[in-house]
């Protein structure tokens, strides 16, 4: 034991003593990533400096991405303003975008749509399978995007943007190795990534195999077992440049999670087995990027792409001689055409057609392992339904002396078709036509203030209309009438940089109606609350965001961020469901020679606004969210070819939860990674 303690301490010692030492060109990092300079492309899919921009805007490139080196891409994104990050199980991660989460929060990978037709109300696990390291910028949209980017868009959008290889003006190689892992075994990752690039064209071929152990709670409490599991991810990317008006690429990328368990089901309600034993994502797309001297047509882009999500579950009680296997998988085809457009020197536009269309498979088998009998069952969607998506928009951008105006349209339609072997076949179509309006003014050259509002709709996708079976702690029944939901978001802010300081404030009021509830009923199937959807209630979100940061001087920074968001449910008269607490973090960073030191403190207030659903869901305590802050520090050390990180997690072995959430966080743990670049 005190052999243990000593060497504990002198870990300790060795971050604390770098942290007075620091780390990777701080005074590059700080002046290239995460700055109101910046290209952001999310908010008008147009290439505009995000201190222009009429929204609010964040904004990480590749190197913040690569400083955080986080586990997975959720992890990756609690820290961003307005995000507020829920984990029902170690193997998720469900983002809160200014309240609202799942199904009515849009996720872009690439500009294609990473949402699909199954994905449902409340917290999912599926951002889990993008991995953080196949990414190099990540740009939120808060209180916009559904002109940008059509349905599930109320309250704003996440895009993820994955790496491309480069050209070079000779041939080049570039090869990456790391490993990853965490005290306890909870975790053991190897990544591997080559490039080559030529002048006109570049391959990129990357992969990961990542094992990731039972998490460990904070306060000596111990493992929260089962949580971990096994994944391995693969990326591939081919660009070609054809002379100066062309280029096009090809990629591939996948993921493949296996046995990954449901914590909380297993612990609360009296699971022997509650696992996802398959969780897939594969996608292939193509995309050719053509420039002429047209005034109508600067830029001409079209996209085509696969998609394909598998989700394999597998669930037993104790004490029962019953299996139960789930499947559903979700194959997507999409196609889109984007025209650029510059009318004239001050008025530009980005207009384009969009289709997306779902094929859904889903069953349901359950077998008694007594007798080997199998019994076929419908499962949770209507097997071989479809769900068609397309839409028009216009996105208009004008520039005039201290002013910068954006304005736009969407037109957009659904037609889902659900086959159901009890109910007959139902075809459920809806139409929806929202706006985005935006204005800045330009205080002086380097701060802006602006106001905007926006409109969004949620179609109601195939979870809404079909799902049958038990989901979370309840039982959902088929609702075929369900229309799209509506919101409504007023924002006014400030953006400011200079050379030393930067900051954006932002506040908000978000109208939400026609909104589809869970609404409980008499009856109880499988021990279970059923549950019907309808079109019944009207709420509104309102809050603000804050993010800023300051330079020391050229070795050492300031950097925070706070929001808030409140919610209530008008028609129940009650708070919203699962509305986050007030939370931020704090972060300083330090470099002298080649140490880079990051010590963050991330905090979130107790939640005691609670729903009546929120009191009923067994992942939450009926008084609340207690409170809760986490001190972390993380240290590198880089050479020309390798670099040596360590991260001391949670310093003070607090127990906590984040609000919502089926699991604890991690404790007081340390993490390394080891990478070298040839």
């Amino acid at each position: 034991m005190k052999k243990m303690k000593i060497k504990r301490f002198k870990i300790i010692s060795f971050l604390i003593t770098t942290s007075i030492f620091p780390v990777v060109s701080l005074k590059a990092q700080l002046a290239l990533s995460d700055t109101l300079q910046n290209i952001v492309v999310s908010a008008s899919r147009n290439n505009q400096v995000a201190l222009k921009v009429p929204y609010s805007t964040q904004v990480w490139t590749d190197s913040t991405l690569k400083q955080k080196k986080a586990r997975s891409t959720p992890e990756l994104m609690m820290n961003m303003p307005g995000i507020f990050l829920q984990k029902t199980n170690h193997g998720g991660g469900s983002l809160f975008v200014r309240g609202l989460t799942g199904n009515q929060t849009l996720l872009m990978l690439d500009g294609i749509r990473f949402n699909n037709s199954t994905f449902r109300y409340g917290p999912n696990q599926y951002l889990n399978t993008i991995d953080p390291y196949m990414l190099e910028k990540v740009e939120s949209v808060m209180g916009s995007g559904a002109v940008q980017y059509g349905s599930d868009a109320l309250t704003g959008v996440v895009h993820l943007y994955s790496q491309k290889p480069q050209f070079s003006l000779n041939p080049t190689w570039q090869i990456g190795l790391q490993k990853r892992w965490g005290s306890n075994d909870m975790e053991n990752t190897y990544q591997g990534k080559v490039q080559y690039s030529q002048k006109n064209w570049g391959l990129l071929v990357a992969g990961s195999s990542k094992k990731f152990g039972d998490l460990i709670r904070g306060n000596q409490l111990g493992a929260q077992s089962p949580s971990g599991y096994q994944e391995s991810t693969s990326q591939l990317k081919f660009r070609h440049q054809i002379g100066q008006n062309f280029e096009w690429e090809l990629g591939y990328q996948g993921i493949n999670q296996q046995h990954v368990p449901v914590y909380h089901k297993i612990v609360l309600e009296n699971f022997a087995i509650h696992e996802m034993e398959k969780q897939q994502y594969e996608r292939v797309h193509w995309r050719g990027i053509a420039s002429t001297n047209k005034s109508w047509a600067k830029k001409i882009t079209g996209t085509w792409a696969f998609q394909t999500s598998l989700e394999n579950r597998r669930a037993q009680k104790n004490g029962s001689s019953t299996l139960r296997i789930e499947s559903d998988q979700v194959n997507t085809q999409s196609a889109s055409v984007e025209i650029s457009s510059q009318w004239t020197k001050h008025w530009s536009s980005t207009s384009g057609f969009e289709m997306y269309n779902d094929w859904v498979g889903s069953s349901r088998t359950d077998i008694q392992q007594n007798t080997q009998k199998i019994t076929a069952l419908r499962g949770l969607y209507p097997d071989q339904s479809k769900y068609a998506q397309s839409s028009l928009f216009s996105l208009h951008h004008i520039q005039i002396p201290n002013y910068q105006i954006e304005l736009g349209l969407r037109w957009h339609q659904v037609k889902a078709t659900l086959p159901d072997t009890t109910l007959g076949l139902s075809i459920v179509s809806n139409q929806a036509l929202v706006y985005t309006a935006g204005i800045s003014r330009f205080i002086s050259s380097n701060s802006t203030v602006y106001i905007s509002s926006s409109s969004g709709f949620r179609s109601p996708n195939l979870d809404d209309l079909g799902s049958l079976g038990i989901v979370d702690f309840r039982y959902e029944k088929p609702a075929y009438q369900l229309k799209p939901e509506y919101s409504l978001n007023v924002e006014l802010g400030y953006k400011f940089e200079n050379g030393r300081f930067r900051e954006q404030i932002s506040l908000f009021r978000t109208s939400l109606s026609n909104l589809i509830t869970r609404v409980k009923t008499s009856e109880i199937i499988q021990g279970y609350p059923v549950y019907e959807k309808r079109n019944v209630e009207e709420s509104y979100l309102t809050g603000g965001e804050w993010s800023g940061l300051y330079r020391i001087n050229t070795r050492s920074a300031l950097q925070g961020q706070l929001s808030y968001v409140f919610g209530q449910n008008v028609t129940q008269n009650e708070p919203m469901r699962r509305i986050p607490p007030l939370h931020g973090s704090v972060q300083y960073f330090l470099q002298i020679g080649r140490f880079t030191t990051q010590i963050e403190h991330v905090f979130a207030l107790s939640q005691d606004r609670l729903s009546a659903g929120d009191k009923s869901d067994n992942r939450m305590n009926p008084s609340g969210t207690a409170g809760w802050g986490v001190l972390n520090v993380q240290t590198t050390y880089a050479r020309k070819y390798w670099q040596i990180s360590l991260q001391l997690q949670n310093l003070g072995d607090v127990d906590y939860r984040m609000h919502g959430s089926g699991i604890n966080g991690v404790g007081r743990s340390i993490w390394g990674q080891f990478q070298i670049n040839l």
